[in-house]
Order: C-alpha cells, then sequence, then structure tokens
C-alpha cells in the first residue's frame, strides 16, 4: 500500500528542517499485549531523499465479528501518556500513548479477512527536507460485535514507537 500523505505533511514543515544529516530510524518504547500478542512496529529502510519507507505492523489482526483493525499514527513529536485499563472493558495493562498523532490511517481489509499489515511512505526527493523528524506508532482498534447486538469498542492496544529522521 503506498500513501503520498507524507509529502503535503513534508511539504508543509520543508522551513523548520535543520541542515545536512543522515537518514535515520529510532524505536523507542514499548508495546503492550493483546490477546496475548505483543504489538511492534517495525521500519523497513532509511527515510531518505526519493525512496519508500515501509512501517510494518505485528500484533493481534482479525476482520470477523470480533475485529481488531491496526491503524498507522503519525506525528511531529514524541510525548508519554499511560493509557488507564479501566477507559475501555478490554483495554490491556501497560499500553502508552508514545506520540503525539497528526494523521490516522486505518488500514484496509484484506482478501484473507485480516487487515494490511504495513505502509509504504514515499519520501520526497527535497534536499530542503533533511533533519526533518516524524514519528509513528501503531494502534488496534478493537471492535466487538453480537450477533443481534450492536458493535462496541472494547479496547485501543498501542506497540512501541519510531522516531523517522529524513536525510541522506
Amino acid at each position: 500500500m503506498r500513501t503520498p500523505i507524507l509529502a503535503c505533511l513534508f511539504t508543509s514543515l520543508a522551513l523548520t528542517a535543520a541542515p545536512a544529516q543522515t537518514a535515520s530510524v529510532t524505536l523507542f518504547g514499548t508495546g503492550c499485549t493483546y490477546m496475548s500478542q505483543p504489538l511492534a512496529i517495525g521500519v523497513q529502510g532509511l527515510p531518505q531523499f526519493g525512496t519508500m519507507v515501509s512501517v510494518t505492523y505485528t500484533g493481534p489482526n482479525l476482520n470477523n465479528q470480533l475485529s481488531i483493525q491496526p491503524v498507522l499514527a503519525l506525528g511531529l513529536a514524541p510525548t508519554n501518556i499511560p493509557i488507564p485499563a479501566t477507559i475501555l472493558p478490554q483495554q490491556p495493562l501497560g499500553c502508552t500513548q508514545w506520540i503525539v498523532p497528526e494523521l490516522l490511517t486505518l488500514m484496509p481489509p484484506t482478501a484473507t479477512g485480516m487487515f494490511e499489515t504495513h505502509l509504504d511512505l514515499t519520501i520526497p526527493n527535497d534536499p530542503t527536507l533533511a533533519g526533518f523528524t516524524f514519528t509513528a506508532q501503531w494502534l488496534a482498534i478493537v471492535i466487538q460485535c453480537g450477533i443481534v447486538a450492536p458493535c462496541w469498542l472494547q479496547a485501543l492496544p498501542t506497540s512501541d514507537a519510531a522516531l523517522l529522521t529524513v536525510g541522506l
């Protein structure tokens, strides 16, 4: 799955970028566990000018009466906000919001009865973006539907996060 979404974000923030910088990815924080599966973020590739970076999701993923849909959050700053286990009926312990989200991308369903588990981000070929940093984190929207009853939000488990720096 490809998206030009970051192009708009990059273009609007190009003036705040730092001078020449080496591209890097730094993982931080920890993910929580839901249905005995820890949520984790992965990044394949480096955010270098004119390349593509794939952000991957590992964790529970279902698309049926119990739906667990991965959502990629992208932002401009890290944070550290614990999510209370009492906020939703099945909310697991130890979940943390590690980034300040600016953009949420829900992963679409696949033909296999699950959801996509990665998103390809195109890094513009624009040297003025050298040193620009952005953050990424996965969360999963857990919805339980009854046979006759309506569907209800049950939990929002989260992954660890990534800090990506655009550069050479």
